[in-house]
């Protein structure tokens, strides 16, 4: 039992978790490249994410004050530095067998650098302290509209871009995490192990008015093949996406169709979210081809999140899993209850319980997890 808890906490030390919130993008009506350096999302936050969204939108307010208001990370004219760092403790596993386990860990330790070469480009690094976390690319604000081309090393713009990899439309669960002899619990893309490096890729973005985006990409797999390195110059992953978000006053609709294609899997998906008021609901449904074995399979999420006050939110969350549309039983289902506090303007803490459902031969309800994680970024 040790070798599996070891290996599974080498699992959550290894994932990328440089992905952002998405329900802020709703909730202001805009793509997440109003926060972010990347224009599809995630990592370096620009001047707009650090000084208005971090500083006077998301903290307590009577807290505000604390912490260096006016430092964006900006270094001269031309370099601006950023962090991500979190700390989680966990308890899971099953009471009856007396495989209940508890771990505290580091999950997450990354510098991001941005040299701007021009005002409408630049060079990103990504530093991490896992090699496979690295992350460089290119970006050149040189198309119609503002649009861009982006070049190098990092993920393909599908979905919604999730801080949590274990959600099933991202990673999943750790294989047999549920203890029930499940093969697979989510869809197991959008990572990077350790061992592998992200895929090189060619991204165009075209941004044409009235809150809609479009982008596409060619890159190297995303799954990767054992004792394959990726090659840049086989371009096997096509992905696109059209987004559209706006805000119509206290009403925000966001809507996304997404198309992956690598090889014989091809992987086809909607998400979107509507925020009115306080209450913020997001969701992605995606069906995946030949994913496993040849199967068709499903992964669903949907998240409701009430912001009680500012600084405070109260999180609802359903993940679903089905690694085969023709069996009766398989599928995996996770409800979440949780609340996130925003007590600074540099600090987040979750505090999470989770209860997984599975179907196989009648439902079988594993022992709740409990998660608590710190989350601090410059």
């Amino acid at each position: 039992m040790s070798k599996i808890f070891f290996s599974s906490l080498s699992f959550l030390l290894c994932l990328d978790f440089a992905f952002a919130l998405p329900r802020f993008a709703v909730q202001n009506g805009s793509s997440c490249m109003a926060c972010h350096v990347n224009p599809t999302g995630s990592g370096l936050r620009n001047d707009y994410g650090s000084n208005v969204v971090a500083l006077e939108e998301l903290p307590f307010k009577r807290w505000q004050a604390k912490g260096n208001e006016d430092w964006d990370g900006t270094i001269g004219d031309h370099l601006q530095v950023g962090g991500d760092f979190r700390v989680q403790g966990i308890q899971y596993g099953n009471t009856a067998d007396t495989t209940r386990k508890s771990a505290v860990f580091p999950m997450q330790a990354e510098v991001y650098i941005y040299l701007e070469l021009h005002e409408n480009a630049g060079m990103f690094t990504k530093l991490s302290a896992k090699n496979s976390e690295a992350e460089f690319w290119g970006l050149f604000k040189v198309l119609p509209q503002n649009g861009w081309i982006r070049v190098g090393q990092t993920l393909p713009n599908y979905g919604i871009r999730l801080d949590d990899h274990t959600s099933f439309i991202r990673y999943g669960n750790t294989p047999n995490r549920t203890s029930v002899g499940l093969d697979q619990e989510g869809l197991h893309l959008f990572w990077s192990i350790m061992g592998t490096k992200k895929p090189f890729m060619i991204e165009l973005g075209l941004p044409f008015g009235n809150g809609f985006q479009f982008t596409a990409s060619g890159g190297t797999p995303l799954i990767p093949i054992p004792g394959s390195p990726n090659n840049p110059y086989e371009m096997k992953n096509i992905t696109s996406q059209l987004y559209f978000a706006r805000s119509f006053g206290k009403f925000s609709p966001m809507f996304s169709v997404n198309f992956m294609k690598e090889n014989n899997l091809s992987l086809m998906g909607i998400a979107g979210g509507l925020s009115f008021s306080k209450f913020t609901w997001t969701f992605e449904l995606d069906k995946a081809e030949n994913l496993i074995d040849g199967k068709n399979s499903y992964a669903y999420y949907d998240e409701l999140a009430w912001e009680i006050k500012q600084g405070v939110h109260l999180i609802a969350k359903y993940d679903f899993f089905d690694p085969d549309e023709k069996w009766k039983t398989g599928a995996i289902s996770r409800y979440t209850l949780g609340v996130e506090l925003f007590p600074l303007n540099v600090l987040e803490v979750k505090i999470q319980a989770r209860l997984s459902e599975v179907d196989k031969n009648g439902f079988i309800q594993p022992d709740p997890e409990y998660l608590v994680q710190f989350h601090t970024w410059f």
